[in-house]
């Protein structure tokens, strides 16, 4: 009898061992607002019901892959679901890889293999880009005082490797750009945006923009533009500003190296025409290339920080506060506080769409760098020989703060 109820007991839990895979992707143009259903029509054929026939049925005790979509909003948030124990693997951009990787010591295991017009390649491109009929914009140093388009925070070639071009050639979108916008998953709207003059210039990947707009490709100047580059000796076929990593699958340390392998194996086997392929209009996977490039960019942009105790943390994609957060100023420059930040393109007269992020040059110039001790002094003297302190302006110089020169003592 007790042997027939830990038979039982052991066919329970077999049948209870679940895997739980999170995924997000971008929003399909002409597709309504990003849910976790909407992405797991496009993901579950291959993470849930793919993974699950072809490793969870044959692992030598049977399990099953589930998917959830996740990283739309805080409700869906990966960073507690894996603190809660909910999350066991996730398909996400090279920045996600490497925040999880940096935050949770996850592993990466697999990247994929982008379709770029008839080649299959194993990374992906950033395209700077801006209209060539805008006559104004002929070169990155012409970006400043204009409007930017961007995707996800953790998005290589929607957001991060852009920041880093632009500032590696003196451009500081929070302190030279009018307005920077963020879109999330809707990169469609942006790339209208700017097709249509609303804004300057964007940051999209060459796969989404030959995939989704070929006919368009001709109108748009490339910033920064290469031709030729090449990875794993295949040549990228478009003029792009600079190949970025792509989208990955990282797992929890603490699944077995068995089903990691299996995994990882299952997915390589795949090809450009299995039918959940199809779907994620991708031409299989390879073994995870190196997301430490990824890594080094999400520093250097904030999103990745040190927390108090000296851990690894990364900010949020979806979340305004996040986003002011991860911004760090050059030197001789501030960071409003964030309230004001909220208000500035209202301030300056620059709309921002309804479920858009929007920053108006939130860093602003020290004020002891735009003048020098000598002009500041030279001004303090000759408005006070002139008579202005006491020219009975009491409404003027009683606003001024207590330490300036020109307030009388």
């Amino acid at each position: 009898c007790g042997f027939v109820v830990i038979m039982c007991l052991a066919s329970v839990t077999a049948k209870d061992i679940t895997y739980t895979v999170g995924g997000w992707q971008a929003q399909t143009p002409g597709q309504a607002p990003q849910t976790p259903e909407t992405i797991a029509k496009t993901l579950a054929p291959i993470f849930q019901d793919y993974l699950t026939e072809t490793v969870g049925k044959k692992l030598s005790t049977p399990a099953k892959f589930v998917f959830r979509g996740v990283d739309i909003n805080a409700q869906t948030s990966s960073r507690d679901l894996i603190e809660s124990g909910g999350l066991d693997f996730l398909y996400t951009l090279s920045g996600g890889v490497a925040c999880k990787a940096a935050e949770f010591g996850w592993v990466p295991l697999a990247t994929q293999r982008n379709i770029v017009g008839t080649t299959v390649f194993g990374s992906d491109a950033l395209v700077v880009f801006s209209l060539k009929n805008n006559t104004s914009i002929k070169n990155v140093e012409d970006l400043k005082r204009t409007k930017l388009g961007c995707g996800y925070l953790w998005s290589g070639p929607t957001y991060l490797q852009g920041y880093q071009l632009l500032r590696d050639h003196g451009v500081h979108i929070y302190r030279d750009m009018s307005q920077v916008r963020f879109y999330g998953p809707d990169y469609e709207s942006y790339f209208q945006a700017v097709m249509r003059g609303e804004l300057d210039v964007g940051f999209l990947a060459s796969s989404w923009l030959t995939k989704n707009h070929p006919k368009e490709m001709d109108q748009l100047l490339v910033h920064e533009r290469k031709e030729g580059l090449m990875y794993e000796g295949v040549v990228y076929p478009y003029p792009v500003s600079k190949l970025t990593p792509t989208y990955g699958l990282i797992a929890s340390n603490a699944i077995a190296w068995d089903v990691k392998r299996k995994v990882m194996d299952a997915l390589e086997a795949l090809n450009a025409s299995h039918p959940g392929m199809k779907l994620m209009k991708i031409a299989g996977w390879t073994s995870t290339m190196n997301y430490g490039a990824a890594y080094t960019t999400l520093v250097n942009s904030g999103v990745i920080h040190d927390t108090s105790d000296g851990a690894k943390t990364c900010r949020d994609p979806y979340s305004r506060y996040d986003i002011y957060q991860s911004i760090t100023c050059p030197s001789d420059h501030y960071k409003v506080d964030y309230n004001l930040s909220t208000k500035q393109c209202d301030q300056a007269g620059l709309a921002c769409p309804a479920g858009v992020i929007c920053f108006c040059r939130p860093c602003q110039p020290n004020l002891k760098n735009v003048f020098s001790w000598e002009v500041v002094v030279g001004l303090c003297c000759a408005l006070y020989a002139a008579g202005v302190i006491y020219s009975g302006i009491p409404a003027f110089y009683a606003a001024l703060p207590d330490n300036t020169c020109l307030k009388p003592s």
